[in-house]
């Protein structure tokens, strides 16, 4: 027959054939029966504004690639696939992208080309998707990309600090957040609330190193919780009946913020008045603040110590001379030595200051008296001294404990002086011209700046 339609039409016969060639040009090529697509990425979480590369490796069931070429299209249940349709290399694999356009939740992406499929080949799945597939069955091979919210594996929670001072005041909240492989997920929304106080903002959205930050200003104890939530995700399941996985959930943690009591202080003076020039001990006592409450915490529910004290920080006396001093991180009973220079009434401040920013001031007085003034003691021989001849002048010079002789100037009497020195005893040899009777003064500087003058009556002779 066709050879005759061949001799009675030729011309028919060739165009026919033009058309049949040009139809299996435009037809595309498809998996063969009996083939399989096996889909991967390089990651199986993603932010709400990230992407992934999809890679599809197409065998067919001898193991051996399909003709280069084979079509293969992609279908997600959440984002896009660009492009929606890609063809095999010799080795049987395409890639394409997955974009997650902004949404949370569960992808499920599925590929196929002619009887190949990585979905559902029979019976049905469902049941809720947090990040892994549960309830499937047969040979489902669609690959789950966990998108944005649902990619959150741990939320971590801090404050900076977390103990405020007893008048209240603002602490930085951060928190971090983590996908399901332990990474900085970013592009995350965290919701902030906070039992008491206020936070600057209800919600903040993580940065590349997956952290959102508010700042929460108290006056009383304060649990602030971080929230992400993870929106629901659903999916196509096999050719007998709709499955995938839907449902929600949240990760979340939670950090306390305490207040502390104040820190106490105490300084007590000497019983004695102490005396200018002289050292004199000074009592104080430091009473740390304690934490009303708890403080840390992240992953789940915070943590922390409850009560404890809050370290000093530092301790500063003010001694109402001029004269300061720091006495560094102090606290119980200390006793502090202070010399005041001039007799007079003072007021000494101590201002004490913790690690939580709390602060305690006291101010108490002291009477500084005049230091008792040195014994001076003069004598000479021979007695009585003679007119021309040396005459020795011995001074003895007796100080209160804690006072010391600055200089002594020895007036002979006559109209002439000398200096003797700090020492407390001296021995002075004189020679006096005139007979008569002379005063000798004997002037002494000591420690507390007093002056002190001893005299005695000394008769020359012939």
């Amino acid at each position: 027959m066709i050879p005759r339609l061949t001799r009675l039409f030729p011309a028919a016969v060739s165009v026919i054939a033009a058309l049949l060639m040009v139809a299996c040009e435009k037809a595309p090529l498809l998996a063969p029966t009996g083939s399989s697509i096996t889909l991967t990425s390089g990651t199986n979480a993603i932010p709400a504004n990230g992407s992934a590369t999809i890679v599809a490796q197409v065998l067919e069931s001898a193991g051996t690639p399909p003709h280069s070429g084979t079509r293969v299209t992609f279908t997600t249940t959440l984002g896009v696939i660009e492009p929606p349709e890609a063809s095999t290399d010799a080795s049987g694999r395409t890639s394409v992208t997955f974009r997650a356009s902004g949404a949370s939740g569960v992808a499920i992406i599925s590929a196929s080309s002619g009887g190949a499929t990585t979905g559902l080949t029979g019976g049905s799945s469902s049941g809720t998707n947090t990040g892994s597939t549960t309830g499937t069955t047969g040979s489902d091979r669609n690959l789950r990309i966990s998108v944005g919210a649902a990619a959150v594996g741990r939320v971590n929670l801090s404050a900076n600090p977390t103990i405020l001072p007893t008048s209240g005041g603002s602490t930085t909240i951060l928190a971090n957040v983590l996908d399901i492989n332990g990474n900085a997920l970013s592009a995350a929304v965290v919701s902030f609330t906070t039992t008491a106080g206020n936070l600057s903002s209800s919600s903040g959205t993580t940065d590349a190193n997956g952290n959102a930050t508010a700042t929460l200003t108290t006056f009383q104890q304060a649990t602030v919780t971080a929230t992400v939530g993870v929106a629901a995700s659903s999916g196509s399941g096999g050719s007998t009946g709709t499955g995938g996985s839907t449902g929600t959930s949240s990760s979340q943690a939670t950090v306390t913020v305490s207040l502390t009591s104040a820190p106490t202080a105490s300084i007590t003076v000497p019983t004695t008045p102490p005396s200018a020039g002289l050292p004199a001990s000074y009592s104080i006592k430091v009473t740390p603040a304690t934490a009303t409450g708890s403080g840390g915490g992240g992953g789940g529910t915070g943590g922390g110590s409850t009560g404890g004290t809050i370290p000093i920080r530092e301790v500063f006396l003010a001694w109402g001379d001029g004269l300061t001093e720091n006495l560094g991180a102090v606290s119980g009973d200390q006793s502090v030595s202070h010399i005041y220079a001039r007799a007079g009434s003072y007021s000494i401040t101590l201002n004490v200051t913790d690690v939580a920013g709390g602060t305690a001031r006291v101010s108490t007085s002291v009477a500084v008296i005049q230091a008792p003034p040195p014994t001076i003691n003069i004598t000479y021989s021979p007695v009585p001294a003679k007119v021309n001849t040396a005459t020795t002048i011995n001074v003895q010079i007796t100080t209160p404990q804690g006072l010391s002789i600055i200089n002594t100037i020895i007036d002979f009497g006559d109209g002439t002086s000398a200096s003797l020195g700090g020492g407390s005893t001296s021995s002075q040899p004189h020679v006096y011209t005139a007979v008569g009777t002379y005063t000798v003064k004997v002037t002494v500087t000591d420690s507390s700046g007093q002056t002190t003058i001893g005299t005695t009556s000394l008769s020359v002779g012939l």
